[in-house]
């Protein structure tokens, strides 16, 4: 059985997207410089990088927690469910699964979905050109939260990192947000530890619950891409291919990612694998 220290993020509003495990590391780290200074900052990126690792975050319903839907379980599908397309259809549509079905799924065996326990809609918003003032009306998207839900991260790695430098920094973050339009007041939340515990068989592969830059290509079993960016201190990150969460690897921890902006230190993008033991299926090996 793994046993993951948690943190729940519970919303005092909407969020304009689910953070995953990138985004939370920079957040982190920026935190961290803010209430540390540039010095311990390095020390908390090293001891990071050589012993710590944090998940994506991920939806919960009161003590229900939710994970991504795994990618053996999606090439195993026809025979999980013996046939049944309705079955099939409505699990390939949901992004996250329960813990439950989750454990079921990365053992290869039929599981129950549900509805994860969040919405997106679009906001509103007016503009206003500045020489003629007229006004127009756009639209973004947000996401907001079912009462009694919201998100949470897993850690896995020495107490004394999690203690010195990730809950401050999350306490921080409650107060200044997280993601983007932070000054308009989205992204705040109330910080919650926790324990998340998940019964992982003794498979022959490893779902990972973060998005990973693999050190050796040939871990790779099945896997889904995208580039991933975003903004460090008002410098734009490159765009780097990652691993997305669910995807199935052999024994690679992943890497930080180390990158020069220009900026008076490194930025670093976390790469690191957050794995979770599964079953692949046999033509996949």
């Amino acid at each position: 059985m793994g046993k993951y220290l948690a943190i729940k993020m519970i919303p005092k509003g909407p969020i304009r997207e689910i953070p995953k495990a990138t985004t939370l590391f920079g957040a982190i780290a920026n935190a961290v410089r803010e209430i540390y200074g540039s010095d311990e900052t390095e020390k908390f990126i090293r001891e990071f990088s050589e012993k710590a690792k944090i998940s994506s975050a991920f939806p919960y319903l009161r003590e229900e927690y939710f994970l991504p839907f795994p990618l053996n379980a999606e090439a195993s599908l026809y025979e999980i469910f013996k046939g049944d397309i309705s079955k099939i259809k409505e699990a390939r549509e949901k992004p996250y699964i329960p813990l439950d079905a989750f454990e079921k799924a990365i053992r290869l065996q039929e599981f129950t979905v549900k509805d994860p326990p969040y919405k997106k809609v679009e906001i509103p918003k007016v503009s206003l050109d500045r020489i003629s003032q007229d006004s127009s009306i756009y639209f973004w998207d947000v996401i907001v939260f079912r009462e009694n839900s919201g998100l949470y991260f897993l850690y896995d790695g020495p107490k004394d990192i999690f203690e010195k430098y990730i809950v401050p920094a999350m306490n921080f973050l409650g107060d200044h947000g997280i993601g983007g339009k932070r000054t308009w007041g989205y992204g705040l939340f109330v910080p919650e530890i926790t324990e998340v515990y998940i019964e992982e068989p003794q498979g022959n592969a490893f779902v990972t619950l973060s998005p990973m830059y693999p050190r050796n290509e040939n871990s790779l079993i099945l896997w889904k891409v995208e580039k991933i960016g975003g903004w460090s201190w008002g410098r734009r990150k490159p765009k780097v291919p990652m691993v997305l969460e669910g995807s199935v690897i052999r024994d690679d921890p992943g890497k930080m990612i180390e990158l020069d902006l220009g900026l008076p230190f490194k930025v670093y993008v976390n790469g690191k694998a957050f794995p979770v033991r599964a079953e692949a299926p046999g033509d996949a090996l």
